[in-house]
């Protein structure tokens, strides 16, 4: 397609055009046109979406920066909303990693929303991203589009990650298409008492598989390889970003207490708290349990 500028043409395609995605045209009621702007190329490649809370967490803000950097160093192409929160963290962070990824819009493509993510919007075309809309060029955004956007988003993708997700959410609406198009749902499990992980864990519930890492989403695609994750850098900043309220038994496990009785001795905390704070270590990749024993990353 040549040198990519913020200038690209917007071309329309339409569902019985070869450059159609197959599995999208195979969801109950797949657009009838799509706008596209930016690297179509993409729309051949394996696709994964990432999608989540628009008042997220900073946990799930570091979340999303993990799956995505590690989903796109496998090399999928990542797919989102473009809405505050998780989706602007995933395409934001993509491209930081040199990954591509591609935007689905509730509007037309001249209209960006929300306002405060022009930036956004320039720099995944810059960044050989693309962005897609079903609706014509100067449509505005309402509730009804962007919920109709979600078929799109889970219907060009392999399989989708939630990251967060409030209960009654947007993200659960597009969990739900997902599973009706018969795409995999992968979900990261919360704190009973989050409420950003009511949805989460009521997706668990409903079938959803729970994963943990980038290893267990790649494992369930036959047609891919799991790439090792060079995580030295992760590994020499862990112990610095390890949550305040984690830090005491992420120590003493770092310390020698390797299994839950000896960090019940060790700390103070009741062993409920010892185990959410365990839990969630664990999902946040900072530790590993074993035949009941843990150790740090």
């Amino acid at each position: 397609m040549g040198e990519l500028t913020i200038d690209l043409e917007i071309v329309k395609i339409k569902i019985g055009d070869e450059i159609y995605p197959e599995q999208l045209r195979k969801i109950k009621n797949p657009p009838k046109q799509l706008y596209l702007k930016g690297n179509i190329e993409l729309l051949k490649q394996n696709c994964i979406a990432i999608i989540g809370s628009r008042s997220c967490t900073k946990n799930g803000e570091n979340l999303a920066k993990k799956f995505a950097s590690e989903l796109s160093g496998q090399g999928l192409t990542i797919v989102s909303g473009m809405a505050k929160g998780i989706d602007a963290i995933v395409h934001r962070k993509t491209i930081d990693e040199n990954g591509k990824t591609i935007a689905v819009l509730g509007s037309g493509l001249n209209y960006i929303f929300p306002k405060e993510n022009e930036g956004l919007y320039y720099d995944i075309l810059k960044s050989g991203g693309l962005i897609i809309s079903e609706y014509s060029p100067n449509v505005e955004p309402n509730s009804k589009m962007f919920l109709e956007r979600n078929r799109i988003v889970s219907g060009i993708s392999i399989g989708i990650l939630v990251i967060e997700a409030m209960d009654r959410s947007g993200t659960s609406v597009t969990a739900r298409l997902a599973t009706q198009q018969g795409r995999k749902v992968f979900v990261l499990p919360h704190e009973i008492e989050d409420i950003h992980g009511k949805g989460t864990n009521k997706l668990i519930r409903k079938g959803a598989t729970l994963i943990t890492s980038t290893q267990e989403i790649i494992e369930e695609f036959e047609f891919l390889s799991f790439k090792e994750i060079n995580d030295n850098k992760t590994k020499a900043i862990r112990s610095k970003i390890v949550k305040k309220e984690y830090q005491e038994i992420y120590n003493l496990i770092k310390n020698g207490a390797s299994n839950i009785n000896a960090i019940c001795e060790e700390s103070e905390k009741s062993i409920k708290d010892i185990n959410n704070i365990l839990f969630m270590l664990e999902i946040d990749g900072f530790i590993t349990k074993k035949q009941g024993e843990y150790k740090c990353i």
